[in-house]
């Protein structure tokens, strides 16, 4: 074990002085079997007492050597294997057959020949010359039998090459295993190094994926904030100028461009959502030609300085209401809108919204450069465009059609394409929409839900954004004007109003300095006093990360929404926590 343990030693510095081509894998063992083989032919050559030993051992040993400079030029190294068992096995059996066959300590030196072509080629290549020696050792048999070979004569001259040739096979059969179960060893290692560097880099992997997310979620965040402001204060002001024409008009184009570019905040979303499967839709009853409508008016602007003829055709046997989802269906035109006016300098881009008897066809036809027939299998795929220099001479990024194409799938339809290149695209949007009954108007709806509009209710919001609560507490007052609405920034200061007055609901935000949302509320239902642990919280969150929201509700909410909100949804859900 020491003779081992020392050579496992020094083997690293022996295989890096040995040519390039014999420092890899299994060729450094390879090396010195056949050196070592080499030494004892020659040993053999040298004190063998046969007069055919010099020439045939000295013949074989510079075969040997031949064969390792001729692996080391690039010749095989399987037929270099069979090659040499194949000369040492010709070589041995006459060897034998001289020295009295069966009866011959040679004879064992076939016992070894198997074993080079099974560890370095393979088992087949073992077995086929296992095989052989086995043939070889029956024909010696036979010859014997026949008289062919006389038996070994036993004497003096003999008795220390056959000390030798015992010596040695028992040896040879021993370190050899052992060499390759040491190259075994190595090769475990070294798997195991690359388990542990791949185990790593998952570990990488999947920090840099729960980081994208975060930041994901984070700017998500940051973006809902002021556009609840934004489309909160529009509402407002759209209830109060219902008698102004000119003001209605310029707020109903101001919600439009918010409600786009909500779209596109989701889009940042949806990126993420893509990669996980977890884009979800969120079906209401709208009409559909406002629909249309919105998103065509979206780019006249933008094609007010350019000669085209931009043109929205609808049928006008279309559903008036229709019931999906407005925005997913927002987000498909305006990215197919968006695109054919990109790649349109000149003719027309056209929106069609026609009535099938399956549903409805929404296509955007342009007279636009077209795409490249061999690109035309990949223009769904995300981070694809149609030419590489696309995204340099056009911008974009290559995952609008690929948020598309999911998205109508979600919505129970698909998505598709004709171009020609030079000529021009259609691309076509089918979704299985039907006639769905007209739902209740703003008014009438406010009226239904606000079964308690009399009611002095006390309210609390905790909101670290100063104009979230200002317009939150607008809403809450002049939906129920003799409510009074109290404030608090944070958690803690929230737990403080609590403890000091009695308050009927609680508007809860979850990102908050000092304590969040999710601490606040889980104290609230800690508290011993039945007046604050059992107050309906409803929160309000611009965080749309699924784990965030998952935590909110388990620490004891009422209900949860999303900003920015639609004032009806708040209320009805208001009145369902309040009113028995």
């Amino acid at each position: 074990m020491n003779l081992i343990a020392l050579i496992r030693q020094h083997l690293p510095a022996l295989v890096g002085r040995l040519p390039v081509r014999y420092q890899q894998g299994k060729m450094p063992y390879v090396f010195f079997f056949v050196v070592v083989v080499i030494a004892v032919l020659l040993t053999y050559a040298l004190i063998s007492p046969y007069p055919y030993a010099v020439v045939s051992f000295s013949s074989l040993a510079f075969c040997l050597a031949l064969l390792l400079v001729l692996v080391n030029q690039g010749f095989s190294l399987n037929w270099a294997v069979h090659l040499g068992t194949g000369l040492g096995a010709l070589i041995l059996f006459y060897a034998v057959w001289a020295a009295g066959g069966v009866h011959s300590p040679r004879l064992a030196w076939l016992l070894i020949l198997p074993l080079t072509p099974f560890y370095v080629i393979g088992r087949r290549a073992g077995t086929f010359w296992l095989l052989a020696v086995m043939a070889l050792q029956t024909a010696m048999l036979v010859a014997n039998h026949l008289g062919w070979v006389q038996p070994f004569e036993t004497g003096m001259a003999h008795v220390l090459s056959s000390l030798v040739t015992y010596s040695l096979v028992t040896c040879v059969l021993i370190v050899v295993p052992l060499m390759y179960d040491h190259l075994y060893r190595q090769a475990l290692e070294e798997s195991r190094n690359y388990q542990r560097e791949l185990e790593l880099r998952r570990e990488e992997l999947e920090h840099t994926a729960l980081m994208r997310e975060h930041f994901i979620a984070t700017v998500s965040h940051e973006l809902r904030t002021p556009m609840n402001a934004i489309l909160g204060f529009n509402a407002l002001l759209l209830s109060r100028v219902q008698d102004k024409p000119e003001a209605l008009n310029v707020l109903n184009h101001t919600r439009q461009s918010a409600d786009h570019l909500m779209t596109v905040i989701n889009d940042i979303l949806d990126y993420s959502q893509l990669q996980t499967g977890e884009l979800v839709i969120q079906p209401e009853t709208f009409e559909l030609r406002l629909v249309a409508e919105h998103a065509f008016e979206l780019f006249k602007p933008r094609v007010e300085s350019l000669a085209l003829d931009y043109r929205l055709v609808l049928d006008p046997t279309l559903p008036v209401w229709v019931h999906t989802d407005r925005h997913r269906l927002m987000q498909v035109l305006v990215n197919l809108l968006g695109n054919a006016l990109k790649f349109t300098h000149q003719g027309s881009v056209v929106l069609r919204v026609d009535k099938l008897d399956a549903g409805v066809t929404f296509s955007v036809q342009d007279t636009g450069i077209g795409i490249a027939k061999e690109r035309q299998d990949q223009i769904f795929k995300r981070f694809t465009q149609a030419e590489n220099d696309t995204q340099t001479l056009y911008g974009g990024n290559g995952l609008g059609l690929a948020i598309s194409q999911k998205v109508a799938q979600l919505l129970g339809g698909e998505i598709g394409f004709e171009s020609e290149p030079g000529q021009g695209s259609r691309f076509w949007l089918r979704l299985p929409l039907t006639a769905a009954a007209a739902p209740l108007k703003s008014t009438e709806k406010q009226h239904h839900l606000l079964q308690s509009a009399d009611r002095a209710w006390t309210f609390l919001v905790a909101d670290d954004h100063p104009v979230n609560r200002l317009l939150l507490k607008q809403v809450l007052q002049n939906a129920w004007p003799h409510s009074v609405v109290l404030e608090a920034v944070d958690g803690q200061k929230t737990l403080d109003v609590l403890r000091a007055q009695t308050v009927d609901m609680v508007f809860m935000d979850m990102v908050m300095p000092v304590m969040d949302g999710i601490d606040a509320t889980r104290l609230i239902r800690q508290e011993p006093l039945a007046r604050i642990s059992q107050v309906p919280v409803l929160g309000l969150t611009a965080n749309v990360n699924p784990l965030d929201l998952e935590r909110f509700m388990q620490a004891g909410l009422s209900g949860v929404m999303l900003k920015p909100f639609e004032p009806a949804q708040l209320f009805e859900r208001i009145e369902q926590l309040l009113v028995p």
